[in-house]
């Protein structure tokens, strides 16, 4: 076998190696990341469980829920989010406040709903890659499945993105139902209801918190 042979030989086998690791590299880091999307998942199905059988109630158990939320998701892209583009005109402090009250108004609002989930359990249910409008890769859909005792199970996907820097939800899917897709319709209503006014907004946030 002359030289150049043998160079060939190797090119191709060379070429065929990058090709393989090439295919092999995407599945290992998306099955990476569904194993950490899994774990947030579990993590904060674990502290939820907890306080949902705490037999707390009223104020102490939305600020609770609400040191959940900022834990476990990514509060500050949820809320943008849910006001759309009237976030970019917002100035800094009222984004701060908004924010703030935003997350109020949600554990107020779904802290009401948990004694539907007392003694319940979540099981896991497998993932998938979630891809943007532009075919972007948008983090991780993770499947579970709410087992609650004498009632109907639930259906619930958790959309876990790491743009942030590290695993949080930035949306849940209950039934087939985007829990952000509703929350961005009650935010426009409410804005409209305050004639656009963001600090109305805010006040009106606020007092659905109390």
């Amino acid at each position: 076998m002359n030289a150049d042979m043998t160079i060939d030989r190797r090119t191709v086998l060379t070429g065929l190696a990058a090709s393989a690791v090439a295919l092999v590299m995407p599945r290992m880091a998306f099955a990476d990341a569904v194993s950490r999307a899994q774990q947030h998942v579990s993590a904060a199905s674990a502290e939820l469980s907890s306080l949902v059988n705490s037999g707390k109630s009223g104020s102490s158990l939305y600020r609770e829920f609400q040191r959940i939320m900022s834990k476990y998701a990514d509060m500050p892209v949820v809320a943008a989010s849910c006001l759309g583009r009237d976030w970019r005109s917002a100035s800094s402090s009222q984004k701060k406040a908004y924010v703030n009250a935003f997350q109020g108004y949600l554990a107020a609002k779904y802290g009401r709903q948990f004694g539907d989930f007392t003694n319940a359990t979540i099981q896991m249910e497998g993932g998938r890659e979630v891809k943007d409008k532009k075919g972007r890769s948008a983090g991780v859909e993770v499947f579970t499945t709410v087992v609650r005792p004498g009632q109907e199970n639930i259906g619930v996907n958790w959309q876990i993105s790491e743009r942030s820097g590290s695993p949080k939800a930035v949306n849940l899917i209950i039934e087939g139902v985007s829990l952000l897709s509703n929350e961005r319709q009650e935010i426009g209503a409410m804005l409209d209801a305050q004639g656009g006014s963001i600090d109305g907004l805010i006040q009106q946030l606020q007092s659905r918190a109390a």
